[in-house]
């Protein structure tokens, strides 16, 4: 949704050119990878319920940074943007990874592989059926808000619930 959504705020609200929006998602990217790349020994030191749990959360404040300063159309860039697109990742991708442990753990091995498709198809239709509703309710600031509140209830529930 990011990738859709925001392009089209920073092109049509900003002014910005393509290659403007291109270079605004780097620390996005770079923020995915090092997270991707550090949430593995972050779960085998903290367990994956806390990683993930945590993920939740930090990908949550990057949406709701992104949802209010971000979409400012007077708001710098490195003060608005900037930080939601880094915690959003981050956050992501520690999830992720969380979930993925929490959904193959103490299975036997022959369930493994199953339990690995169904995350994987629930990780492609989830991000697209939500997609589909933030954009019939409105592909606002408040859509955005909405997004990362649910997100931080389940990043808390989750981390309630052992």
């Amino acid at each position: 949704m990011t990738f859709v959504v925001l392009p089209l705020h920073l092109q049509q609200a900003r002014d910005w050119s393509q290659l403007q929006t291109s270079a605004a998602f780097v620390p996005f990217a770079v923020a995915l990878i090092v997270s991707g790349r550090v949430a593995g020994p972050l779960i085998g030191r903290y367990g994956a319920r806390a990683v993930t749990a945590a993920g939740l959360g930090t990908g949550a404040a990057g949406l709701v940074l992104l949802a209010f300063p971000g979409l400012e159309a007077h708001t710098w860039y490195a003060y608005g943007l900037l930080p939601g697109l880094v915690l959003l990742p981050a956050g992501t991708a520690a999830s992720f990874a969380g979930a993925a442990v929490l959904a193959t753990e103490g299975l036997p091995q022959q369930q493994t592989g199953l339990a690995g498709g169904v995350l994987n198809t629930a990780m492609e239709l989830g991000p697209t059926v939500l997609f589909a509703v933030l954009l019939t309710l409105g592909s606002d600031a408040s859509s955005l808000a909405a997004t990362g509140a649910a997100l931080a209830v389940v990043a808390l529930l989750n981390h309630r619930i052992k």
